[in-house]
């Protein structure tokens, strides 16, 4: 296993068990029940990716992260349109960009 697909899994353990510990180290903001419930379906994401990028070729990793360039889509575009959300959006956005990035390394 890569190490990024160590840090994938560590990260999407964290949202799994912990929704909203992150946001709340990070981003200094205390997630509504709304948000934890979408965090830890991002985090369960997060793990199957690890498991299904670690055992995948080059085209599973693209695969993988062209999921995350969408998923930071998806965020930039909740970061345009929900002022509440606005600072968590943009950081999951550029986490997304991030593991995007490493995937297709």
């Amino acid at each position: 296993m890569r190490p990024l697909e160590v840090f994938r899994a560590a990260y999407g353990a964290t949202e799994l068990f912990a929704p909203g510990a992150l946001e709340r180290l990070l981003v200094g903001t205390v997630a509504d029940e709304r948000a934890r419930t979408t965090i830890r379906i991002l985090g369960a994401r997060h793990v199957l990716q690890a498991i299904v990028t670690a055992r995948a070729g080059r085209t599973g990793r693209c695969l993988g992260g062209g999921a995350d360039a969408l998923h930071a889509l998806s965020m930039a575009a909740l970061a345009a349109f929900d002022p509440k959300r606005r600072r968590a959006a943009a950081l999951n956005a550029a986490i997304a960009l991030a593991f995007a990035a490493g995937e297709f390394r």
